[in-house]
């Protein structure tokens, strides 16, 4: 009876168990194209509540199976991940004399959090190269967008750029803003290689090459210089870590950039004076000074959550954007918050780099280390913009992270599980 209960276990942590679970997760692996789509349109309505539904849909099953005694093994960053949920709850309670304010915040969050915990009692570990197909075919449609956007000068508001800067077009796609774009495809540069090098069939090597070509050209299009140096510091970090010869790529990149004038120019700027001074006065400089005096009216507690430097304080309080994201979550959470969000993140990679990196094998390897470089990459370019206030992109990463740890349970035995592996040996 055990072994048919694990079997029956195996059969129902799958996309094969449920359609409406299938069809939820792969919605998410779209969430770009199709939350752009349904939200600036006149299904406006839909767009707002479409991935409540996706949500309550994965609950729903999850639910269900818990009570019928299923258990998909859990993560240990899951402990740090509720931590976190909590006290930013409790906070939000506490705020309570500015409701709407409080609740804004508390969703804007920890809601994308939820996604990550549900996925392991729908998704199973052969479903994993589907999905990140998906996801890859998704950045590179994104990508290909971008570039039109550049052929055709799509117009830019003069904010865009700096003073005295004369850039042709910044694109932006479906993200509507370069900088939402840039962290985006930081993340889809190294996934897309790593599928490249990992993937056996010769259609899908081929459009992950392509994908890698066209995500990167779209990234320097983006004229985001924090997701460039963002992309380098990740792939610098996790070459020196598990594959040196990845430096290689890097300086390679770093010599083309060099030579092109619009690149250039936009780095040798973060050296000017000029830069720094204007961004002490209004620029990322003065609001991160501005993250620490809020904290320090409350240091362990901060202002209360949507009180600061996001999406919620602008549209609510007439705040601005604290241009990162570690400061927002200092100004509002306090050192406490900011201590438990930092630790979600850090026991978030160790457990991705224990149980996935260090663990899969061969051709596998590139591709683990691709979505892992891609998932630093935003990591480190919350330190210059709010990333995690995009929905497509904190959507994304939890996507991805956890795809990864699901996908690593086929690792422990030495299993490749590399289906286009089998598929050659078939042929």
């Amino acid at each position: 009876m055990s072994g048919q209960a694990r079997t029956l276990d195996v059969d129902l942590l799958n996309l094969d168990a449920s359609r409406l679970g299938r069809w939820s997760v792969y919605a998410l692996t779209a969430f770009p194209i199709i939350d752009f789509g349904l939200r600036y349109s006149p299904l406006h309505p839909l767009g707002v509540l479409w991935d409540k539904v996706a949500l309550l849909i994965l609950a729903a099953l999850a639910g269900v199976r818990w009570l019928s005694g299923i258990r998909p093994p859990g993560f240990r960053w899951y402990r740090y991940a509720g931590w976190f949920i909590l006290y930013v709850l409790a906070l939000m309670f506490a705020g309570m004399s500015h409701p709407l304010i409080a609740i804004q915040g508390f969703r804007n969050d920890i809601y994308y959090i939820l996604f990550a915990f549900l996925l392991p009692f729908v998704v199973s570990p052969k479903d994993i190269p589907k999905l990140l197909h998906s996801v890859a075919m998704v950045m590179t449609l994104i990508a290909v967008h971008a570039i039109y956007q550049y052929i055709v000068q799509v117009p830019n508001p003069h904010t865009w750029a700096d003073v005295g800067e004369t850039v042709r077009s910044r694109v932006f796609s479906v993200m509507q803003s370069p900088n939402e774009l840039g962290s985006y495809l930081a993340l889809a540069v190294p996934m897309t290689l790593g599928l490249y090098l990992y993937e056996r069939n010769r259609w899908r090597r081929w459009l992950y090459l392509f994908g890698t070509v066209v995500c990167l050209l779209a990234l320097l299009l983006t004229f985001t210089r924090a997701a460039w140096i963002s992309l380098a510091l990740a792939v610098l970090i996790m070459s020196v870590l598990f594959e040196r010869r990845f430096l290689i790529v890097l300086a390679a990149l770093c010599v083309v950039g060099y030579f092109l004038p619009p690149i250039h120019h936009r780095v040798a700027d973060l050296f000017s004076p000029v830069y720094w001074i204007k961004s002490t006065q209004a620029g990322r400089v003065y609001r991160w000074i501005m993250a620490y005096d809020k904290m320090s009216t409350n240091p362990l507690f901060g202002v209360g959550v949507g009180h600061f430097g996001g999406a919620v304080a602008s549209q609510y309080a007439g705040g601005i954007y604290s241009d990162n994201y570690y400061a927002k979550t200092l100004g509002e959470t306090g050192l406490i918050g900011l201590t438990l969000f930092v630790a979600m993140h850090l026991a978030l990679f160790a457990e991705i780099f224990r149980r996935a990196v260090r663990k899969a094998s061969g051709r596998l390897r590139y591709a683990v280390i691709g979505c892992a470089t891609g998932l630093l990459a935003i990591l480190i370019h919350n330190t210059m913009e709010n990333v995690f206030e995009f929905a497509a992109n904190v959507l994304t990463y939890f996507l991805v992270a956890t795809l990864l740890l699901i996908w690593s349970q086929d690792f422990a035995g030495g299993a490749t599980a590399d289906p286009s592996a089998q598929e050659v040996r078939q042929a």
